[in-house]
């Protein structure tokens, strides 16, 4: 951004213009008032001069009309009139060589000089009537003669005959700078209207400007932020400038780009897709957040080998075959353990350095200059690396890698969901298959059963007696296991009713009590509580109860104790249940495992059985863990919520 671009300039520049504009009204003010002063004076002092010509002409004819007819009134005269008449012409004198001069400092009295400009007219004026005053001025000291004896008669006559013109040459004098000043007074009327009219557009260009440039922008990205406000990630503000503001509102879009993509991710993380259609999701929102080209995905098989499952080049699917490498001593595997964003700045030069990234050369292959490698790992059955390249050397910048960083839990849970709802499908799938091949195999199973059936009752060997046997317990374990996979297969249903959940223990350890008198194990039911009741289906709790009370009894050594304990917690919320056997210690390894599909450590089990119990415990919206240590022995805990 150019400094001259900034607001910081542009307002300092509006400002030294409002500044500029202020300093210049103040400055004509204060010569509009000066002027105005020195107007003043100049029409106070053209006043005296008319006033001090009037005087002298009454002080004449009042003279002439009384001339002294003894030498005391004479010397009286001339101690009184001829002394006024001398200052009056000396005043008269001052101001008039003044006017003509335009040097008025001694007359005004003031301290700072004023040396007004006169109009053509009015100097005009100002010469006529001096040269009349000089004329007059030797006219009238010719009349008065010697200074020692003045003849005031003369003199007063003088004055009466002649003061008619020089009062009109004082009227030109007042009449042209009477003129003068309201011309004057014209031209700074048309000045400050001028002065007005172009500060009021000096004025309105600023507003216009700060409208168009500060306050419009700032109402667009109001209007951003109150649309992101009420859910519309999609809004993007105008720019149309290139300030402070407008980085501002490029910022905002950006945010807005990227609250988007993660709204559109969530939405598809909320729906579920395949891995092709969160691929190409990726590969057309992400190139708006950051440069991109290329994005494909690895996940590590068993073998130690990591495969390139999908990839997507320039927005559309890229066939290149199976491609496995191995993961050892890999970026990918350091990228994994990591759990971090991994940045390959440079593809060509980092696949040169080592012979086992072989990934990296594939990418340099396709012209691929960058890639940030993020890791898919968090929940996610299958761990894996998600690749971002372009072909753009050096195109990611800091500012990606912390994007990525920070949409990391989004994207590798979108990802871990769709590996697990493919993991789902497939395991679904599978289901199906096993529930179907149950049902085929029940059939022959039973031509086998009724076969054995015949021969119980026919007289055999002793060792064909034993085979028989044999066969039948297998027979019986087979048909168990084929009914476990039918239950674990099959969608699960639930009749929920309000139930006690005492009784329904009481039932299964009566149902149980001849396996516990067998393995001479006491079991023993502690309810802290006379009733507790809660929202479940009874036949399903009961068959929960037998699972888990046969594994208590068969794991208990003899003369010991199986106990079972019910209470409420959780204020009253929920029943947590924990049956408790002293037997042999489960292994850690093994304890993991417990509840996996298959997986059983007696020699004759199903590996269903938890299993089912698990699946059941969860279909009440409850959980069931196991805990077991060489004191205590084994506890499995169930809490179900009541859900009255």
């Amino acid at each position: 951004m150019k400094f001259t671009h900034t607001l910081k300039f542009q307002m300092g520049i509006a400002l030294l213009a409002l500044i500029a504009l202020f300093s210049f009204f103040s400055m004509h003010t204060l010569r509009i008032l000066d002027e105005q002063r020195t107007q003043g004076a100049l029409l106070r002092l053209a006043g005296e001069l008319q006033a001090t010509a009037q005087h002298m002409a009454m002080q004449a004819m009042n003279y002439d009309k009384n001339t002294p007819q003894d030498s005391a009134a004479y010397t009286r005269d001339l101690r009184l009139y001829y002394q006024d008449l001398m200052n009056n012409t000396d005043q008269f004198d001052d101001i008039c060589s003044a006017f003509s001069s335009g040097d008025f400092q001694r007359q005004l009295e003031m301290h700072e000089p004023m040396n007004p400009v006169l109009s053509d007219n009015t100097l005009d004026a100002a010469f006529a009537l001096e040269d009349y005053w000089k004329k007059f001025l030797l006219a009238l000291n010719k009349a008065m003669g010697p200074d020692e004896m003045p003849h005031l008669a003369d003199a007063a006559k003088l004055i009466v005959d002649r003061n008619p013109e020089l009062l009109q040459k004082t009227r030109d004098l007042l009449k042209a700078l009477d003129e003068d000043i309201q011309q004057r007074t014209r031209e700074t009327n048309i000045i400050i209207r001028a002065s007005f009219a172009v500060a009021l557009i000096i004025a309105i260009s600023i507003m216009l400007w700060f409208y168009l440039r500060v306050l419009r922008p700032l109402g667009n990205a109001v209007e951003g932020f109150q649309q992101v406000s009420a859910g519309n990630f999609s809004y993007q503000v105008p720019v149309a400038s290139d300030n402070e503001i407008s980085f501002l509102a490029c910022s905002f879009n950006q945010l807005s780009s990227r609250l988007n993509t993660i709204f559109k991710l969530t939405t598809r993380l909320q729906e579920g897709s395949d891995l092709s259609e969160t691929l190409e999701f990726v590969s057309g929102a992400f190139p708006e957040l950051l440069p991109l080209d290329w994005v494909g995905v690895l996940f590590v098989s068993t073998d130690g080998q990591i495969q390139l499952e999908r990839a997507y080049s320039d927005g559309k699917p890229e066939e290149l075959g199976i491609l496995r490498f191995p993961l050892k001593d890999t970026l990918l595997e350091q990228c994994l353990q990591s759990g971090e964003p991994l940045h390959i700045p440079d593809i060509r030069e980092v696949s040169l350095t080592s012979p086992t990234y072989r990934f990296l050369q594939v990418l340099s292959e396709r012209q691929r200059r960058d890639a940030i490698f993020l890791p898919v790992t968090s929940q996610s059955p299958i761990p894996g690396v998600l690749v971002f390249a372009t072909r753009q050397a050096h195109a990611y910048r800091q500012e990606h890698t912390q994007l990525l960083s920070n949409l990391a839990t989004v994207i590798t849970l979108s990802f871990s969901r769709t590996l697990k709802l493919a993991e789902h499908a497939r395991l679904a799938a599978i289901g199906q298959f096993v529930s179907n091949i149950a049902h085929e195999i029940r059939t022959p199973l039973a031509t086998v059963s009724m076969a054995l059936d015949y021969f119980e009752n026919a007289e055999l060997p002793d060792a064909a007696n034993k085979r028989l046997e044999l066969a039948e317990q297998e027979m019986a374990r087979i048909n168990r296991l084929l009914a476990d996979i039918l239950l674990y297969a099959r969608p699960l249903t639930l009749n929920t009713q309000r139930t006690d959940i005492c009784p329904i223990l009481e039932k299964a350890i009566a149902s149980r009590q001849p396996l516990a008198e067998e393995h001479q194990v006491q079991i023993h039911l502690i309810c802290l509580e006379k009733t507790l009741p809660l929202r479940a289906d009874p036949d399903r709790l009961l068959q929960i109860f037998l699972n888990l009370l046969g594994n208590a009894i068969e794991a208990a050594p003899r003369n010991s104790r199986v106990t079972i304990t019910v209470s409420s917690k959780d204020t009253d919320k929920v029943i947590q249940l924990e049956i408790h056997n002293q037997g042999e210690p489960i292994a850690a390894g093994d304890l993991e495992k417990l509840f996996e599909p298959f997986f059983t450590t007696k020699a004759n089990g199903t590996g269903l059985g938890l299993a089912i119990v698990r699946r059941l415990v969860q279909a009440h919206g409850g959980s069931i863990i196991a805990t077991s240590d060489k004191d205590r022995g084994t506890v499995f805990q169930l809490r179900i919520p009541r859900m009255l």
